[in-house]
C-alpha cells in the first residue's frame, strides 16, 4: 500500500446525510406495508446495515452471492421466502455498466414482485453503460477506482469510512 493515495471522494457524514433522507423517503413510499431488500451480500453489507437502521418500516433483507463476473446471481435461499406480491427494493452498490445490476434486477422480475425499486449508492458516469434500468442513486462520481464503505482494493480498504478514489503511483 505504499504507492496507493486515496483522495476523499464523499465524506462519513455525507453518506450518513444521504442514507438517512433515503431511509425517510422509502419508509414514506412503503409506509404501512413490508419491505424486502434484495442486495449483493460482498459489497453491500455496510450500505444495507446503514439502511435498514434508518427505514421507519418493517423490512427484510435477501442476500444474493456470486464467485465471480461470469457466474449467475442466486438469491440466498436461507430465508425461505419468495418475492411474490411483495414490494422489493434492490440496494445496488455502484451502478458502472450496469450488467451485474441488470442480471439481479431480472432475477428478481422473474419472482413476479409487486413492485421494484433500485437504489444506487454511487452511479458513476460510465460511457460504456448499455443498461438503463430506472433507478435513484445516493451520489453520482466520475469513472475513477474507488474503495471505501465495504468497497474494496485486493480486500483492502473495506473498513474506511467514507469513499475515496485510489491511484497507484509507480
Amino acid at each position: 500500500m505504499e504507492n496507493q493515495k486515496l483522495i476523499t471522494l464523499i465524506t462519513e457524514e455525507e453518506i450518513k446525510a444521504a442514507i438517512t433522507k433515503a431511509g425517510t423517503d422509502i419508509g414514506k413510499r412503503y409506509e404501512d406495508q413490508q419491505l424486502i431488500i434484495v442486495a449483493e451480500l460482498s459489497t453491500s453489507f455496510i450500505f444495507i446495515a446503514d439502511l435498514i437502521r434508518e427505514l421507519p418500516i418493517d423490512a427484510t433483507i435477501q442476500f444474493v452471492t456470486t464467485y465471480n463476473e461470469n457466474e449467475e446471481l442466486l438469491i440466498d435461499l436461507g430465508l425461505k421466502k419468495t418475492l411474490k406480491g411483495k414490494n422489493v427494493l434492490i440496494a445496488n452498490d455502484i451502478l458502472n455498466k450496469g450488467t451485474r445490476l441488470e442480471k439481479l434486477y431480472n432475477l428478481v422480475k422473474k419472482e413476479e414482485p409487486a413492485n421494484v425499486q433500485i437504489l444506487n449508492l454511487i452511479e458513476k458516469n460510465n460511457k460504456e453503460r448499455t443498461v438503463h434500468l430506472e433507478s435513484t442513486s445516493l451520489f453520482k462520481l466520475e469513472d475513477v477506482f474507488i474503495v471505501g464503505y465495504g468497497l474494496t482494493y485486493n480486500e483492502s480498504y473495506r473498513g474506511l469510512k467514507g469513499i475515496y478514489s485510489l491511484s497507484i503511483e509507480e
